[in-house]
């Protein structure tokens, strides 16, 4: 201990606490004030939150402002239209209405002139839909549509290997051989009944949606394919509600070739190609 300091303590005898500072107490008007200044803080606050809250609010309109006024100016009008039919005849051997499914396998011996439809994927088309597709690819992306040839020309070899991919998905899943095999067909076509093969099927996304799956049903490019496709030779393969009769699940993304005429005929009755074939073979 420094030699200036000095202890106060005394064995035996209990230490004084320190003394406290006094507290002087508020009278009613300075506790009214005090009061006063809570509620302007609180007040003040409250108005700092809905500026912020309002700010945030005007930036969401103005997003989605810009959003709506974009898909304005960029909006294709999809209105089914009413095709002109005088002078249609249909032709029950046009090879572009060839019927190729599980109950009519194609020929053998068919053979396909194929030609590159699409340049940024490199798939084939017979030459005839070739033409078409690129014509309509073109149109559409006048539109601000980009459209996407996935896959087209189909050779027996590669048919083959993604059917097999296919039913070994639903064997890998404790399917017997027989139901993975019934399964698989209602997805992939069996080799030799796949009209793939004939270069007339395509199959048709965009590049940003690119999933073969019912999903592409709810794009712009299914939107502007629905009422163009038909101008162009194309009509949707297996729609929705014609499932019973093309025994293949809907595919919004299969379209066929089967010239223009037949394609504003087809689009017109609602009818699958089957159906459309049955009826006027009658």
């Amino acid at each position: 201990m420094d030699q200036h300091e000095y202890s106060f303590y005394h064995p035996g005898q209990p230490t004084a606490a320190p003394p406290q500072p006094t507290r002087s107490r508020m009278n009613a008007e300075q506790r009214r004030k005090r009061r006063r200044a809570r509620m302007i803080r609180r007040i003040a606050l409250l108005a700092a939150c809905a500026a912020v809250a309002v700010g945030l609010l005007v930036m969401v309109g103005k997003v989605v402002v810009g959003a709506v006024q974009t898909a304005v100016s960029n909006r294709v009008d999809y209105t089914p239209v009413e095709y002109d039919l005088t002078g249609y005849v249909f032709n029950p051997n046009d090879p572009l209405l060839v019927i190729v499914n599980a109950n009519t396998p194609l020929a053998e011996g068919y053979m396909a002139e194929t030609m590159i439809a699409d340049e940024a994927t490199g798939k084939q088309l017979a030459t005839q839909a070739a033409t078409a597709y690129r014509q309509m690819a073109a149109a559409a992306k006048a539109n601000n549509i980009e459209l996407m040839l996935c896959s087209g020309y189909r050779d027996n070899a590669y048919q083959t290997e993604l059917f097999n991919a296919r039913k070994q998905k639903y064997l890998d899943q404790g399917y017997s051989d027989a139901d993975a095999d019934a399964r698989a067909a209602t997805i992939v076509a069996r080799p030799g009944t796949s009209e793939h093969a004939t270069g007339l099927a395509a199959d048709i996304v965009t590049p940003d949606y690119q999933n073969l799956d019912t999903g592409f049903a709810d794009t712009k490019a299914f939107a502007w394919l629905q009422r163009y496709a038909a101008e162009y030779g194309f009509v949707l393969r297996y729609p929705q509600d014609r499932q019973a009769a093309t025994g293949i699940v809907y595919e919004p993304w299969h379209w066929r070739y089967v010239g223009v005429e037949n394609a504003k005929a087809i689009a017109q009755s609602g009818l699958s190609l089957e159906e459309f074939v049955a009826l006027n073979s009658l």
